[in-house]
This record gives structure tokens, sequence and C-alpha cells, in this order.
């Protein structure tokens, strides 16, 4: 009888050097590792909104009843609202669950083994990850001291096996957005540029660089409804692209890929989108009060941001990352850490909660 040994069969050798992709802390892990109700928690570990979705979508979601049907694959209408939206013809755009599918989508269009992209840190580690996945490698060109990008540094940086300059702008973690003449600076190299645009709701240009993209044909622009809208449980993403990557990338996707429940909020904040930009000006104006709060102490120096988070530096002479962490999980509030990035070590995330939640994590950096 033939037994089946798993030494007969290998997955990609590319895996063996995978570093997974390591999300915040979720509700569930941190109740069951500090014994803190799940209600008591704050988290502010994700970037997510504090606010839910506005009613109109909630109703919209609850009286659909056509679940047993397949959603439109062309996403038409949704597609349609987004030209609205952005300003940018639909024959531009791409949905996909979240824009971190777009990434593995785009990163499969381009690379093949041998090929390699150009990144920033510090910035989103999952571009790193999919890199590997597909067999490709990573230059890391770091930012300079203020965080601003090095672009002289980029463009001699670049080998011929060089398909995408990654950018992301407002940058995470760091909150500072990429400045337009860089772009264009980057554009001239002739690769590929995304420019990861997640957070440009809350910016002080919110309307970003997806103008640009008919105009270039190398300009990429990825966008999310899961931070400005409220759904980052629906998993709602978009890219603005030249058509001739349009054509692949619908090529590549499978079938049906964004949900009937996807495709319902999308259109709904659409439709309402005072309302949901109502909650993207509290969550700014939080911002400003969190900056003041955070800078208030002589052991941290808040950056200053345009995404919904504040990245802070801790002067560990005086009160020790560890000691932080202690004392916030005390009070149930789950921030953000970087003890596997070097050049974030000294540094926490949080996220822009609500009045209520700043205050809360004030009063737990008053006992240190």
């Amino acid at each position: 009888m033939y037994t089946y040994s798993p030494r007969l069969v290998s997955v990609r050798p590319e895996l063996d050097r995978l570093a997974e992709y390591v999300p915040g802390e979720s509700l569930e892990a941190f109740s069951t590792r500090t014994n803190i109700p799940i209600q008591e928690i704050i988290k502010l570990n994700s970037n997510e909104s504090p606010y839910e979705p506005v009613p109109e979508v909630l109703a919209a979601l609850a009286n659909y009843k056509q679940f047993n049907l397949y959603p439109d694959t062309d996403s038409a209408a949704l597609r349609q609202a987004l030209e609205q939206y952005t300003g940018v013809e639909k024959r531009h755009i791409v949905v996909q669950h979240g824009s971190m599918e777009l990434i593995n989508l785009l990163w499969h269009l381009f690379l093949s083994p041998g090929d390699n992209i150009i990144c920033c840190p510090p910035t989103f580690s999952l571009y790193k990850s999919v890199t590997t996945f597909c067999g490709a490698h990573v230059i890391e060109v770091p930012r300079n001291p203020d965080f601003s990008l090095n672009v002289e540094a980029i463009k001699a940086a670049i080998t011929p096996q060089t398909k995408l300059i990654i950018l992301c702008s407002p940058n995470n973690p760091t909150g500072n957005p990429i400045r337009q003449e860089d772009l264009f600076a980057l554009l001239d190299t002739g690769r590929i540029i995304m420019v990861d645009e997640a957070y440009v709701e809350f910016s002080d240009f919110p309307h970003g660089y997806a103008h640009l993209v008919p105009e270039h044909e190398n300009l990429v622009v990825t966008r999310t409804f899961s931070k400005w809208a409220g759904l980052a449980g629906l998993r709602i993403g978009y890219a603005l692209v030249p058509e001739w990557i349009q054509s692949y990338m619908r090529r590549a996707q499978c079938p049906f890929e964004v949900n009937m429940s996807g495709h319902i909020a999308a259109i709904e904040t659409l439709k309402h989108l005072d309302a949901t930009l109502q909650n993207v000006q509290r969550i700014v104006e939080e911002r400003a009060h969190l900056f003041e709060v955070l800078a208030s102490y002589p052991f941290l120096k808040p950056l200053p941001s345009q995404g919904n988070y504040i990245l802070t530096f801790v002067d560990q002479s005086l009160v020790t990352i560890k000691q932080l962490r202690n004392a916030v999980e005390s009070h149930g509030i789950l921030l953000r850490y970087f003890s596997s990035q070097p050049d974030l070590a000294d540094y926490f995330r949080v996220t822009v909660g609500l009045p209520e939640h700043t205050e809360k994590l004030n009063q737990a950096l008053q006992g240190l």
C-alpha cells in the first residue's frame, strides 16, 4: 500500500524566507492575554474608525434580501459611484476586497522571480511580504530623518529588475504625505509608481493624486473604505489605474471578487457622503487634541500626522516602552508597537479615537 509522504511535495522555496504580516492585536487576543473584558477595551492599534457606518448604510444592508445571488462581476454601479467621487472615469477603476488584495494582485501582475521593488521604510510592512511571495526582492531606501522621501537615493537604487516603486501617502506609520514634486521625479523613471492612499481622506489634500492617473501610464493609486468610511469589516478597496493596467487586473481577478454587502455599503456611503465626511472631520479635530495631549508629556514626542493615527517617539531614558505599554494596557488600552522593526523600536502608534478615548489614554499616561 502506498503511504503518502509530505517530503515528496514541497511548497515554493520563497515561503521559507516569507515573513508573515502581523496585524495589530485583536480584541479577543488582548482580552485573553490581560483578562480585561472585551467591552472594556479601547482598541487604538489598527487605524480603524471609532464610528460605525452611517445609519443609511446599516439600513441598506439590513433590507437587502437577495444574498442568494452573485453580485455584478463588473461592479458597474460601484464603479460609477466611484467615478463621481474621485472625478476619474470608471474605465480606470478596479474594485477589490480591500486595498491589501489590490496590492497582492498588482504585485502578481508585475513581479517575476528575480525582479525587485523599491520601498521606503518605515512604511507599511505588507509590501515586503507580498514581494517575497512573488519570488521577488525588496530594495529598501530609508527615509530622511524627517521621514520625507530620499528621491535621489531611490533613483540611484533602481536596477534593470526594478518593476515597482511603492509610496504611501500619508505614510503609515509616520503620517506624512509625499510631495508632488517627489512623485513627478519618480514617475520620470518609467517604473510603475504605486501610491497607497488608504488614509488620504484625513489629509490636507483629500483628493490626493487620483486625478493624475489618466495622464500617466505608470501611475497607480490604491484606496480603501476601511478607514474613513468605517467599513474595515467589509473589506472594500479600489484602484485607480491606467487603462492598460486595468485590463490586466480585470483579467487576473476571480469573478465576483467583491461581495454584495461590500457593494451595498460602499455605494450607500457615497450616496450619504456628507454624513460620513462629518465623522472624518471629527477624527481630524480629535487628532489635534490627541497630539496636544501626547506633546504635554516630556518623555513623548508625537509626529505631525495627516492620517487617523499619530506616531510617537518615546524617550526611553525617561520612560521605557515596556513601562508605557504596561501602564496603558492596565487601563484596557491597546496601542501599536514595533518591537520587530529596529528603526521604530522607540515609537508607538496610536489610532485617533473618540474624545473619551483620548481622555482615558491621558489618565493612563499620568501614572508614569
